[in-house]
């Protein structure tokens, strides 16, 4: 997986955002922050590595739609894990993508800082909107602060720091408030 993903770096680095895929600790971590009750959302799953950490957590794969802009790797993921629902497109519109679905998670591993201010906003607003109040966003930086503010009425915390990631990695979720 090592080959193709350095592959889709090279020709498309602000796309793939990473110069090696998540590790497995990162994708634990994230998965860990998921709520699997329900139908879970994966934003930009890459080489997969996230996805089979939440199928390896107990999510059923009819449970979880991923979205990949990059037609390599989602043809790839579609041969990997042929129970999920595997679309390609853009993650920001996801919402029409999706037809509305609620989801219990939405977890991105989207190079967010790649991402204009106001898309990265947008897109958290969104997630958090397509979840019921508390659900968790689940979004991954090699930054020290979130890669976006909480929008309003909504808080973002770091869930941990995964120092066995290259780069180290920080996983933060983001919330709306369960009260008003």
């Amino acid at each position: 997986m090592a080959a193709p993903f350095l592959l889709r770096f090279l020709f498309h680095p602000k796309r793939v955002g990473a110069v090696a895929p998540s590790s497995r600790y990162l994708a634990q971590a994230m998965a860990e922050s998921a709520d699997i009750s329900g139908n879970v959302l994966e934003l930009g799953p890459g080489s997969g590595v996230v996805t089979t950490a939440l199928l390896q957590r107990g999510l059923p794969p009819p449970r979880l739609t991923a979205i990949e802009y990059d037609g390599v790797f989602a043809s790839d993921l579609r041969k990997r894990f042929p129970g999920i629902c595997i679309l390609q497109g853009n993650a920001l519109g996801f919402a029409a993508l999706t037809g509305g679905i609620q989801f219990s998670s939405v977890i991105s591993g989207l190079p967010l800082l790649n991402y204009a201010m106001e898309d990265r906003g947008a897109l958290i607003a969104a997630a958090l909107a397509a979840m019921p109040k508390g659900a968790p966003f689940v979004q991954f930086s090699y930054g020290w602060n979130a890669p976006v503010p909480a929008p309003r009425g909504a808080t973002v915390k770091l869930a941990t720091r995964v120092w066995r990631n290259l780069p180290p990695a920080a996983v933060w979720v983001y919330r709306c408030a369960t009260t008003s």
